[in-house]
């Protein structure tokens, strides 16, 4: 498997998302849809790569957009955590493998695993002769730790919040925008690191919601949308959220960042399309809800866990208001 091919595919599926013009783009970089997606004869150079990624930078106006990307590749980066659950009990054990696979996804940068009395540290450290790939360099760093924070998230099924988080290219400027990608206070550092509690170390990843993982990455064409939503922005916010959402829900904060506007704006541009934030949210739940119970043999409990939901009490109300049955009745139902 080539795990460097599958992030560029994914890249270029996130620009046509952002509404970007892909095809364009991957001209302007020297190679064509073609190659990118020939997995036989995948042979695009560390200068394209490069040219893709200012190409990007630029069209987006958005010098960010390596974090956005990040945030957003945990269902692109499946088949890599598939295998961490599987052969993982612990977060240690993850981090031991994500490492172990470093080398199959970026030559750009190694991975080292740093303990104190009472932080663990993960350091992204760039490797010697790549300095003439600047852009590429300083994306790909910032996609590492916008991917890592994500998918540790994903794994304990916990809202994790970092101690901190270090950037090489750190700008106040964009400061805020930093911390509300990454729901953490971030800083300039010598290097990529996000530093968390040490006893998170220890704690237990998911391993019986590898189904429901699964199940999405394979069906999430069908979920996209929804008829229920006719504006473009709000169909827009919609996929982005069922993406997002097989381990956790995302605030309007961190939605409003990966669009590049303020919340104020977002806001306003979904009263425009008749539509708000909360029933967008909303209708990802019901989707997912429904496709969970009729697809699905996980527990009423897991999935409300999956869905946000504090209590599955609560999850049991809102689908009877979806459905008018609880969701074990309509699992039944339907088989």
């Amino acid at each position: 498997m080539n795990y460097k091919q599958i992030m560029l595919q994914a890249l270029i599926a996130f620009c046509e998302d952002r509404g970007l013009d892909s095809t364009k783009i991957v001209a302007l970089s020297g190679f064509s849809i073609a190659q990118l997606m020939n997995s036989r004869k995948f042979a695009i150079t560390d200068q394209q790569i490069e040219n893709l990624w200012k190409n990007i930078v630029e069209l987006s106006k958005d010098k960010l957009i390596g974090l956005h990307f990040g945030a957003t590749m945990q269902l692109a980066a499946l088949n890599t955590v598939g295998q961490i659950i599987q052969t993982s009990s612990t977060v240690r054990d993850a981090l031991l493998q994500v490492r172990s696979l470093m080398h199959f996804v970026t030559d750009l940068y190694s991975m080292e695993i740093d303990l104190s009395q009472k932080t663990c540290g993960i350091t992204y450290h760039k490797n010697e002769g790549f300095d003439h790939l600047p852009t590429t360099q300083m994306q790909i760093g910032d996609f590492l730790i916008a991917l890592t924070i994500y998918e540790l998230k994903g794994l304990l099924l916990k809202n994790l919040k970092p101690s901190m988080v270090g950037l090489p290219n750190f700008d106040r400027e964009h400061h805020l925008a930093y911390e509300t990608i990454l729901q953490c206070p971030a800083r300039k550092s010598a290097h990529y690191i996000v530093e968390f509690p040490k006893e998170y170390l220890d704690f237990q990843i998911i391993t019986a919601n590898y189904e429901i993982q699964t199940l999405l990455i394979n069906q999430i064409n069908q979920l996209q949308n929804p008829k229920e939503l006719s504006g473009s922005l709000s169909k827009r916010i919609f996929n982005y959220l069922i993406t997002n959402s097989y381990l956790y829900s995302l605030s309007i904060e961190a939605v409003a960042g990966n669009f590049n506007v303020s919340v104020r704006t977002l806001q306003r541009k979904l009263k425009d399309e008749g539509a708000s934030y909360l029933q967008i949210v909303e209708e990802v739940r019901k989707s997912l809800a429904i496709h969970y119970m009729r697809n699905s043999t996980s527990s009423v409990k897991e999935i409300s866990t999956i869905l946000g939901y504090a209590e599955p009490s609560a999850f049991v109300r809102a689908f009877k208001k979806w459905t008018r049955k609880t969701p074990t009745d309509y699992r039944t139902s339907c088989h």
